[in-house]
């Protein structure tokens, strides 16, 4: 995969959730500092190098939809992205404030930080030659410097199909939310391992993915961590999930009580954990399900496939308490940003909401569960040519960046963050200095960006970037 694929691959890709983690899960495996978060109660992927998953569509632009508007601005002020400086052994922290209007934070870090999707904290794992870890530090960032977070460790081992999983989850927490990193049983190198990700709302227990097989061959179950004892509980049985094996990919509602249970293989289906029950989407809806997603308050969102030779998506809604089934949007073409017509609908992760690009460039927002559009007044999205879309954990904010084509690294040359709630798209140019090789981009917390670099010459010299617009 060349650089140009590479930025780009998840907005065009639409595999099924499980292709699409396993695809994320190979692109962070070279940089394994930078590891992504994810909350199983959100329907929110993100990676560390390719951060954000989309399904391409277009649909004919429809004044009588536009029932908001977003207002764009444009810095006048470009920002002067500082040159990394190598060798440092102490975290070093400068800031700007760019066109009175982007606060900017700028951290020099020695080698071992990493950061996680979401979690506006910062972590510092110390390992041996051998990988394993030596030690581990949560730190906060504060006006003037890093903070030091109280970081625990819980140790674990289960059993399932046969492999014994044995693992250390480090974790801490901060302004009500858990945050948590794991090095993983088995890695690259063994045919199984397990993943760590956090549960919104909860801070005494995490979820853990363990999962066997690659490729075509792979499966995954999922267990509860309890942070305490270390005890771990297995969430599916007594539902007949097996009727779903092999799991490839499993979405939680924000209280555990259900789940999207998706195969490679069998397809889709909903498994509601109180009734003890797995059925399979078609069934209960009647549609032939093509993906199937969690929005806030246990609706589901389903696409399938439409028009004359199977190139379009209908959108619809889902309540599993009533069984009402809703469209909200139909006929909408797929559309591949490499192809010849370079307009179209991005579906992200994150609160029901989708990009939509008409044929002329415009912009607008659509809530997939509602219909409704919120048109992006004085924006063109014709002038760029790779941008990426990326919904903040709760879909209340949604991150832009076009990228220059001639850096190493990204080379993320415009970056901006569509307000949803506040109606605003701030949107600012960057000067980046050539010694910057930029690795990562994503969101370090609700409200903050973050660009994640290394100096050119130097990669155990680490930068991250903050912005909040």
């Amino acid at each position: 995969m060349n650089l140009d694929e590479y930025k780009g691959a998840l907005d065009r890709m639409v595999p099924a959730p499980g292709l699409k983690n396993r695809i994320r899960d190979t692109l962070d495996a070279p940089a394994p500092i930078v590891r992504p978060r994810r909350r199983a109660g959100r329907a929110v992927l993100a990676a560390a190098a390719a951060v954000a998953c989309t399904v391409l569509v277009a649909m004919a632009a429809s004044p009588e939809l536009r029932t908001a508007v977003l207002t764009f601005l444009r810095l006048e002020e470009a920002e002067q992205v500082p040159v990394p400086t190598g060798g440092r052994e102490t975290p070093e922290l400068t800031q700007s404030t760019i066109d009175q209007q982007v606060e900017a934070q700028y951290i020099s870090l020695p080698s071992g930080f990493g950061w996680s999707y979401g979690d506006g904290v910062l972590y510092q794992a110390e390992q041996a030659d051998d990988g394993s870890i030596l030690a581990f530090h949560y730190w906060t960032i504060g006006a003037d410097g890093l903070i030091p977070l109280e970081t625990r460790a819980t140790a674990f081992s289960t059993l399932w199909d046969g492999v014994t999983y044995t693992d250390t989850v480090y974790w801490c927490e901060y302004q009500g939310e858990v945050s948590c990193y794991n090095n993983g049983t088995a890695g690259m190198a063994l045919d199984y391992d397990c993943t760590v990700s956090t549960l919104e709302g909860r801070t005494d227990v995490v979820l853990l993915t363990l999962s066997q097989g690659s490729q075509i061959n792979y499966r995954e179950y999922p267990v509860l961590l309890d942070l305490t004892t270390g005890e771990v509980t297995g969430l599916l049985e007594g539902t007949g999930w097996e009727t779903a094996a092999p799991l490839t990919e499993v979405q939680w509602a924000d209280d555990l009580s259900a789940a999207i249970l998706s195969s490679d293989r069998t397809g889709w289906y909903y498994c509601d954990r109180a009734a003890g029950t797995t059925v399979s989407l078609n069934q209960l809806t009647g549609l032939e399900v093509f993906s199937a997603y969690f929005a806030h308050g246990g609706t589901l969102i389903l696409l399938t496939r439409s028009g004359p030779d199977g190139d379009c998506y209908d959108i619809w809604t889902w309540q599993p308490d009533s069984g009402t089934l809703t469209q909200t949007f139909s006929q909408l073409p797929i559309y591949h940003r490499r192809e010849a017509r370079p307009w179209g609908f991005q579906f992200f992760f994150g609160g029901g909401r989708g990009i939509y690009v008409a044929e002329d460039g415009a912009l607008s927002v659509l809530d997939l569960r509602t219909g409704g559009t919120t048109a992006v007044e004085g924006f063109s999205l014709a002038q760029w040519s790779a941008p990426t879309f990326l919904a903040n954990c709760t879909g209340s904010r949604v991150l832009f960046a076009n990228y220059d084509g001639q850096a190493e690294g990204l080379g993320v040359s415009n970056l901006g963050v569509m307000d949803l709630e506040a109606g605003t798209f701030t949107l600012l140019d960057r000067d980046s200095s050539a010694d910057l090789y930029e690795a990562s981009l994503g969101w370090f917390d609700e409200n903050r960006v973050a660009i994640w670099g290394h100096a050119s010459e130097d990669f155990t010299q680490a930068c991250l970037y903050l912005y909040r617009f």
